[in-house]
């Protein structure tokens, strides 16, 4: 996974379907020894590696093709032996028209054939795609794994099966190499990784390559559907899939799929050591962790060696985020470090890292920038709201100097609460706009200032107590200016953020 945005799929339509047909039985002395051993070997796997305790709740993804269909075929065969409950799950990504549609009504057969429960949902991830600017490839695997969380909720699951496979894995590992990666990125896909509060994701099928799958699902004559987009070479996974590997194993070597693969398996076994080491190195620095900011402090942060900044920014952004950083945005990250304090970068339209006097800020936006946000900031601190980064801070008031930055305002200190709210602007609200006796309607302060109707929603507005001190980019209140009386100076910043995609 590579990036930690959420989106908010609201109105579409999440459907159980329980089939009303007796559930189907299936003997092993009807199959054949080669199907035999092929779920021997899968039953191994399940319990040794991926601790698939009897008794489970599966949730089977499926897509409709080759790989997912015998996934589910296999499930279904251990079921009895290992005691499990299943489930399907079908995302209907809406990319492939009456394609997209029919891959459902198959999935939606293959639910009925089995007798097994079916969640089910239709995304419009174009749709979404634009809304949150991000790439259909990104967009559909964010809504893919968001919806696999919700059905392991909803059918109480232990565990989410994909049909990942060997192939897959070496398709990433390369991936990774080409957007540049360190011992992270070489990791390729886990295959047992937590999807939620006790709920697992594993990928049973991580060690069969895509050979040994077909020839399981033609000896059990199964009927998959094929997607069309696999073949749309615009996608560079398509790409190293159809056009990278071949290259690779015609030209170089025919087990390069096998060996990035083992490649993968050497990278996690040492990133288990990398990560122990930086996990006691992150006690030291860390000083704010929750689900929207990691903070640092740099003083301890500069007293280790620049090796081990690339493993820790790399395992900061996975870990807290589910983002890969590139190798440019490492050593972008490594500069910011020795920056001046203000100096900030994104690494994704949601991911902005501040550097401030005394720590290193990872801090995710929020995902809607039109809606309406309310936030409480401390009187001295920092918090992201929309499209701003904002800090208060306390300054002497000998350095206190008028400045033509709209951005950086100054305020008598005393006259402000610990506690200041920012949030859009509201029908009724007043304000004493600077140089100004007595209130104004903040509707009529936009019209003097010939601000857009579209646009009045961008700016934030600052209260105190209620009382708005500061229209952010605009202008401040009378009533909190710096005068001859003030003792304490507190500083408000802006840095209006700007995405590097």
């Amino acid at each position: 996974m590579s990036s930690s945005k959420t989106i908010k799929t609201t109105g579409t339509k999440f459907i159980k379907i329980y089939p009303s047909v007796e559930k189907k039985q299936f003997h092993f002395a009807s199959l054949s020894t080669t199907t035999r051993k092929f779920l021997q070997n899968l039953k191994d796997y399940l319990l040794k590696a991926l601790f698939v305790e009897p008794r489970s709740r599966v949730v089977v993804a499926v897509s409709g093709g080759v790989d997912s269909v015998s996934l589910l075929d296999c499930l279904f065969l251990l079921r009895s032996e290992l005691s499990l409950e299943l489930a399907v799950a079908h995302l209907n990504h809406k990319l492939r028209g009456e394609e997209s549609d029919e891959d459902e009504s198959f999935v939606q057969s293959l639910a009925e054939y089995y007798s097994l429960p079916l969640f089910l949902q239709r995304i419009d991830v174009m749709k979404y795609s634009k809304k949150y600017s991000l790439g259909i490839e990104e967009t559909a695997r964010i809504v893919r794994y968001d919806f696999l969380k919700r059905v392991a909720q909803s059918f109480a699951a232990n565990f989410v099966a994909t049909a990942h496979n060997l192939n897959d894995q070496a398709e990433t590992v390369l991936l990774n190499i080409i957007r540049g990666t360190g011992i992270a990125g070489l990791r390729g896909i886990a295959n047992r990784m937590e999807l939620c509060k006790n709920v697992f994701l594993i990928r049973p099928f991580i060690n069969l390559s895509r050979t040994d799958i077909e020839q399981y699902a033609c000896e059990r004559n199964l009927q998959w559907r094929e997607d069309s987009s696999n073949l749309i070479l615009k996608y560079t996974r398509n790409k190293i899939r159809h056009v990278l590997i071949p290259i690779l194993e015609g030209e170089f070597n025919p087990k390069i799929v096998n060996n990035l693969a083992k490649l993968s398996v050497i990278a996690q076994n040492n990133y288990k050591i990398v990560s122990s080491y930086i996990n006691k190195f992150l006690e030291m620095i860390l000083v704010v962790r929750n689900k929207s900011e990691v903070e640092l402090n740099l003083e301890n942060l500069t007293l280790f060696d620049d090796i081990l900044f690339s493993d820790l920014f790399q395992h900061i952004t996975n870990t807290y985020f589910n983002y890969t950083l590139s190798f440019a945005q490492i050593e972008e990250l490594k500069n910011l470090v020795h920056a001046e304090t203000g100096k900030y970068i994104m690494l994704s339209q949601r991911i902005f890292v501040y550097k401030n006097r005394q720590t290193l800020n990872f801090i995710a936006r929020d995902d809607d920038f039109h809606k309406q946000v309310v936030k409480k900031i401390p009187k001295i601190g920092h918090a992201i709201w929309k499209s701003f980064f904002i800090e208060f801070e306390e300054i002497h008031k000998e350095d206190f100097r008028t400045t033509d930055d709209k951005f950086t305002e100054f305020f008598d200190y005393d006259r402000i609460e610990d506690e200041i709210i920012v949030r859009n602007w509201r029908e009724g609200d007043k304000f004493s706009p600077l140089g100004m006796k007595g209130s104004k309607k903040l509707s009529d302060f936009f019209v003097d200032l010939k601000v857009p109707l579209y646009k009045k929603n961008e700016y934030p507005v600052f209260l105190s107590n209620n009382e708005i001190f500061w229209v952010g980019g605009l202008r401040i209140s009378d009533k909190f200016k710096v005068t001859s009386k003030t003792t304490r100076v507190l500083k408000g910043r802006l840095i209006k953020i700007k995405s590097n995609e």
